[in-house]
């Protein structure tokens, strides 16, 4: 509704574990907000057959015109999970498919964490991390308790060919917002 009323509308696809439980942990839930401009799309319950623990959201485009978009949330590699982490960002690399992709979100990895799962010139499948093509993939993008420039960059925004990278920020002016992610922000073109 913000959105819209400051002239910009979105469609709101939201995925959602554990629903039954009464003020889970806000993890639980993936919330993807898709521009009309680029078409109408379905969200593919990646429940199933996604990450492990966390859901995660994959927008097809309905009329076969816009991007693959793939809301990420990868579970954290905490010792008892390292197995589900793994697996997680393998479901994720497989998503970044050859052709029209854009991924985001929180995959709880940096791209050392995501080496040998990239394909031909890709970080993680054929997509390639937007901030470090502009010089930005060092920011820390968590916690916000401490300076990004000690903080790990485990939020990305990851294209395939179809997209050029054109600019990105980690946004850090908002650390006292409620959320221990800063947040990442990246232009995209369609490649020429």
């Amino acid at each position: 509704v913000i959105m819209r009323d400051l002239g910009r509308p979105m469609w709101v696809h939201h995925e959602a574990y554990n629903e039954d439980v009464v003020d889970g942990p806000q993890a639980w839930q993936t919330t993807l907000l898709i521009s009309p401009d680029l078409g109408d799309y379905s969200v593919i319950e990646a429940s199933d057959s996604g990450t492990t623990m966390l859901p995660s959201a994959i927008a097809m485009p309905t009329n076969g015109d816009g991007p693959i978009v793939v809301a990420a949330h990868a579970v954290a590699p905490q010792p008892q999970y390292m197995d589900a982490w793994r697996s997680d960002l393998r479901w994720l690399a497989d998503q970044c498919v050859e052709g029209n992709v854009i991924m985001a979100g929180d995959f709880n990895a940096t791209l050392d964490h995501m080496s040998g799962l990239g394909e031909g010139d890709g970080d993680l499948g054929w997509c390639r991390d937007a901030a470090a093509e502009t010089g930005n993939g060092g920011a820390g993008t968590w916690p916000t308790s401490i300076p990004a420039v000690l903080g790990s960059p485990i939020d990305h925004v990851l294209v395939s060919s179809a997209w050029e990278v054109s600019g990105s920020i980690v946004v850090t002016n908002l650390d006292d917002a409620g959320s221990d992610h800063r947040p990442l922000v990246a232009q995209l073109e369609p490649a020429s």
